[in-house]
Formats: C-alpha cells, sequence, structure tokens
C-alpha cells in the first residue's frame, strides 16, 4: 500500500527564499535536459545522463547531485509524454521531486531535512492526529510544492507499507448513478438529493455572479471556487468509508471509463456525466478496501440494467426509468437494485476467472447473485 502525506512546513523567511532559489536552479536543470532530449530525439535516462549532467553542473553548480538526477528523469518522463514532439517546459516554482535521502523525513518525530541550493534546511512539520497511524510506515520519497497564493511550502510524502493478506468472502454489487450515488446488492440505497441540492446552489450562485460581473462578484467567486468540489470529495469520502466497512470481502463496480464516448450520449448527458465524480468514487472505495485486505473488481457495463437478475432475460423495454419489471418472467423491482445484483453476479463470475487454478471455481455462475423478491420492507434506504 502507498499513500501521499501533505504537510505543512514551519519554514523561516530564510528558509523559504533559500527553496524558492532551488526550485528556479531545479527548473534550469529541467530545462538543459529537456531541450537535450528534444533537439537529439531521445528520452532515454541513461543518454540525456551522459548527454548533460556535467552541462547542468557547469550552468547551476549550487545544485545538489541528486536534484540533478531528479530533475533530469522529470524532463525525460515530459518528452515522453509529449512523444518528442516538443520541447517540454516547467513552471518555474512547480513540485520538486526529493530521493529519499536529500529529504530525511522522521514521522514519529515531526521533522524534516532537506537540501537546497544553500545547504541543508532542517525545520518541522505539522502532522494530524489521523496520520497517527502512518508512524511505523517506510517513507520513499517526497516532493516540495509551493503555493504563491500563500506563500507557503508543502511536502508530500510517499509512505509505503505492506497490504493486510486478502479475505475470502462474499461479493457486494454497486450500481452508481446521477440520481443516486450508490445502490447495493444488499438492498442499501445511498441518495444524492443533497449532492444534487448543494450543487444545484453552487451552479445558480455562480450563474449570477457570474452575470454581474463586477469586482466584489468576482472576489466572491475566487472564495467560493474548491468549495462545492471539497463538499462532494467529502459526501464520497463518507459513502465510501461506510460501504468498505461492510461484510463483504470484494466490491464489484462497473467499468466507466469509457461511458462519455458511447453513441447513446446525448450532448445534454455528457455535460451532466462530466460533473459525474465516479473515478473518484472508485478511487476511495479502492483505497479503503485495500487498508481492510479486500479489493474491488470491474466488470463489464453491457447490459446490467437492461438484464433480469432472476432469469437473465436482457430486453429493453424490461426497465422504464428508475423500475424494472421483466418481460419474461414478471420480476418486479428497483431499476438499480435489480443492476446492482447483476453486478454482483458477473464480479463473481470475473472472481472466478481470475482463480482459474482452483477446480469448479465457475460451476455456481447460474444464480449465484442471492435475488430474492423486492418489498418496500427489505430495502434499506440511506439518506446521505
Amino acid at each position: 500500500m502507498i499513500r501521499t502525506l501533505k504537510l505543512k512546513m514551519a519554514l523561516t523567511n530564510e528558509q523559504k527564499a533559500s527553496l524558492l532559489r532551488t526550485m528556479e536552479s531545479y527548473t534550469r536543470a529541467f530545462e538543459i535536459a529537456a531541450q537535450w532530449g528534444y533537439q537529439n530525439r531521445n528520452a532515454n535516462k541513461f543518454a540525456v545522463h551522459h548527454g548533460v549532467y556535467h552541462t547542468i553542473r557547469q550552468e547551476v553548480p549550487d545544485l545538489p547531485a541528486a536534484l540533478v538526477l531528479t530533475a533530469k528523469d522529470q524532463a525525460c518522463e515530459a518528452l515522453k509524454v509529449a512523444r518528442l514532439k516538443k520541447a517540454p517546459h516547467r513552471r518555474t516554482y512547480a513540485a520538486m521531486r526529493y530521493m529519499r535521502r536529500e529529504a530525511s523525513v522522521h514521522i514519529s518525530k515531526g521533522t524534516v531535512s532537506l537540501a537546497s541550493v544553500d545547504g541543508r534546511i532542517k525545520t518541522t512539520c505539522y502532522f494530524p492526529r489521523d496520520f497517527n497511524r502512518y508512524m511505523l510506515w517506510e517513507v520513499r520519497a517526497s516532493n516540495i510544492m509551493y503555493e504563491r497564493k500563500r506563500k507557503e511550502f508543502y511536502i508530500g510524502v510517499m509512505v509505503k507499507k505492506e497490504a493486510p493478506p486478502r479475505e475470502e468472502g462474499d461479493i457486494l454489487g454497486i450500481d452508481r448513478g446521477i440520481n443516486k450515488v450508490a445502490v447495493c446488492s444488499n438492498n442499501v440505497f445511498f441518495d444524492s438529493k443533497r449532492i444534487n441540492s448543494v450543487r444545484g446552489r453552487y451552479a445558480k450562485n455562480r450563474a449570477e455572479l457570474q452575470a454581474k460581473g463586477t469586482r466584489s462578484a468576482k472576489r466572491r467567486l475566487k472564495e467560493m471556487s474548491g468549495r462545492e468540489k471539497r463538499f462532494v470529495a467529502c459526501e464520497s469520502h463518507r459513502i465510501t468509508k461506510e460501504i468498505a466497512n461492510m461484510n463483504y470481502s470484494v466490491f464489484a463496480l462497473e467499468d466507466l471509463s469509457h461511458i462519455a464516448r458511447q453513441r447513446w450520449v446525448t450532448k445534454g448527458l455528457k455535460v451532466k456525466l462530466q460533473q459525474w465524480p465516479y473515478n473518484q468514487f472508485e478511487e476511495f472505495l479502492s483505497y479503503k478496501a485495500e487498508e481492510g485486505g479486500k479489493q474491488v473488481v470491474f466488470i463489464d457495463p453491457t447490459c446490467t440494467s437492461q438484464q433480469c437478475s432472476r432469469c437473465g432475460h436482457i430486453d429493453r423495454g424490461n426497465r422504464v426509468r428508475g423500475w424494472f419489471r421483466c418481460l419474461k418472467c414478471n420480476h418486479q423491482l428497483d431499476a438499480d437494485l435489480n443492476a446492482s445484483r447483476n453486478i454482483a453476479r458477473f464480479g463473481k463470475i470475473e472472481m472466478g476467472r481470475l482463480h482459474a487454478n482452483q477446480p469448479n471455481a465457475t460451476d455456481d455462475e447460474e444464480g449465484c447473485s442471492g435475488a430474492q423478491e423486492y418489498s418496500e420492507s427489505s430495502c434499506k434506504p440511506l439518506q446521505m
């Protein structure tokens, strides 16, 4: 397991000025390496190292050798991303990458020692209480970030720990949507009324302030920026934490990475999909499940909402808005609940494929979703 901790550093004005000069030298080293790689059509780290290392040491002699190497590595990575079609550029005060020895971080003591153009900088960091669980984790690397608005420096510490052994147990299918954040195959609903109402209020306020266009309106828009994003992230954290704590070892989700490219997606729906944080939900649930020895599997979303979870009949007419009624067996229940049970069944099949060395791994694919007759009393909606 790998996590990144963002910590605020307590620096004096002299130390801040030293780090700013270090960032300027780091950017200069990046530009030299990127320009050489672009001109020679080569993004190999070893080739760029032999081509520019001595030049960088002459241009920026005060920059520590380890930072020269990381600046060169970042330039090579940027060249590969650009496919050598153009020379990449870097903002002067963008984040710097530090190796383990060049940024010595002691989480238990709350101290940090950094290399700079003026020598080592020793300071302290603020560690929230929630970070106490990372005390025994291994520190792998660090990034130094500078926020120009606040004129503050932060360090992003990457820590690593072996993941706990995975548990063996049942599979929970989760259907995600815009009107309902998540519907689980165990009849648990997570509504999105509160999220949609708050986002609608922010959208209305933004439209009114943008229409005014005054200086005070622009100042208000600047204050509002990021609030909606933080609110949605907080709700995603709360929901995924509750799901990850359920008594299931595997969580099955639909692979929605290409949903916006489907032919049936209209222009209006595409705008909603772009504002829908389904990828954030996946990331939060994945790392929370990993900490508990659980895992997340992804299945093909084709026909999960049109297929009957009882008999397997597929028909577009089975689903009418939010209600599902099978035209073959007359099975009726909430449409999203039916989809979540199909996802759970497909997730079990997917897990059977992963463990192909086990005999009879997929013998019980038929009817493995545990679907039962839907009743209003059997479902437990949760108002989030």
